[in-house]
Order: structure tokens, then C-alpha cells, then sequence
């Protein structure tokens, strides 16, 4: 966890950050939703965001939850001074959907660092916290294959990076597959 990350949330209640998860979760499940749009054609990676926005929503359920038990209401308050997360992602070139993937990247590892500190300041929903660390390094992992992927598509043919996301990807690459149908 970098040193700033921690400094800021020593400096702010359970409830603070838990209802900072909560927020961050929800603009998250926005977030891979957006991207999961700009794939329409290709099934499987379509696929991919979706499960991804679902996990978020998930976790955003298990957080609301959780803030009603500890704090008695499920209304949350969402403190300044966190790192930003983008809840949009505006793709239209395979170098802007490279960029959102680093934007998600680097949400997981703030979200896994947030998850961890959870659960050794809080020992008694530690389980919960720390299968919410686990699962955020699982997106972030899982994101960074995509990441991956794409680069070396895209290294192999240079202008492949300026060119729109929908004209590359415009064919249906995973249709056969009949997934989402």
C-alpha cells in the first residue's frame, strides 16, 4: 500500500471508508459496464465486463449490508481525499481502451490496499474485507491479462492504437460462442 493511500485512511473513521467502498464499488460496476458496451460485437470480452460490474454490484450489496449492521442505517457518507476513480470510461480508439484498462488497474490496487487495511483495523468483519482484498487483486489480475492482450495486438500493427475500438473489434471474434444470447 503506498504510504500516502494509508496516511489518509488512518486519518479517517471505519465508517468513512467503508462508505467510500460502497461509493467506489458502485462507480466501479459503471465503470466496466461502459466498457462492457464498446465490445458489443465480441461476445466473450463483453462477457468479461459484465462479470466484472456484477462482482461490483455484488460487493456494493455485501457493503451496504454490512454499513446497516455496524453503524445502523445504510446511508453512507463519502469523505474527500481518496484517490479518484473514473466511472465512466469514454473508449474509442484501442489507446483509450488501453488507458481505461490501466484506470481499472490501478481502481483494483486501491481497492485491494483498502480492503487489506479494512481488515487489520477491523479483526471482527476481517473474513469479509479480506475476500473483498482477494477478489479486487482477482480483477486486477484478470484486467491486466486483457491489458496484455490488447498491447500485443496492438504492437504488432501501430496503427492498429489510433484506430477506433469498433472498427478493429467490429467483427463479431467470439460469436460462436453464443455467449449473452
Amino acid at each position: 500500500m503506498k504510504a500516502d493511500l494509508k496516511k489518509k485512511l488512518k486519518a479517517l473513521s471505519v465508517k468513512e471508508i467503508v462508505g467510500y467502498a460502497i461509493h467506489s464499488e458502485d462507480v466501479a460496476s459503471t465503470y466496466y459496464w461502459t466498457l462492457a458496451k464498446v465490445f458489443d460485437p465480441n461476445d466473450l470480452v463483453k462477457a468479461k465486463f459484465l462479470a466484472l460490474s456484477n462482482d461490483e454490484k455484488l460487493h456494493r450489496e455485501a457493503l451496504l449490508k454490512l454499513h446497516k449492521s455496524m453503524f445502523g442505517s445504510a446511508k453512507y457518507t463519502i469523505p474527500k481525499g481518496l484517490p479518484p476513480f473514473e466511472s465512466v470510461a469514454d473508449v474509442k480508439t484501442v489507446d483509450s481502451f488501453l488507458e481505461a484498462l490501466e484506470t481499472g488497474m490501478q481502481n483494483e490496487r486501491n481497492a485491494c490496499d483498502i480492503y487489506t487495511y479494512l481488515a487489520e483495523q477491523n479483526p471482527k468483519q476481517g473474513k469479509l474485507f479480506r475476500y473483498l482484498a482477494a477478489t479486487e487483486q482477482g480483477h486486477y489480475e484478470s484486467i491486466k491479462q486483457d491489458y496484455n492482450f490488447f498491447t500485443e495486438e496492438a504492437k504488432d500493427d501501430p496503427s492498429i492504437g489510433k484506430a477506433k475500438l469498433s472498427k478493429v473489434y467490429a467483427t463479431p471474434l467470439f460469436l460462436p460462442q453464443g455467449f449473452l444470447k
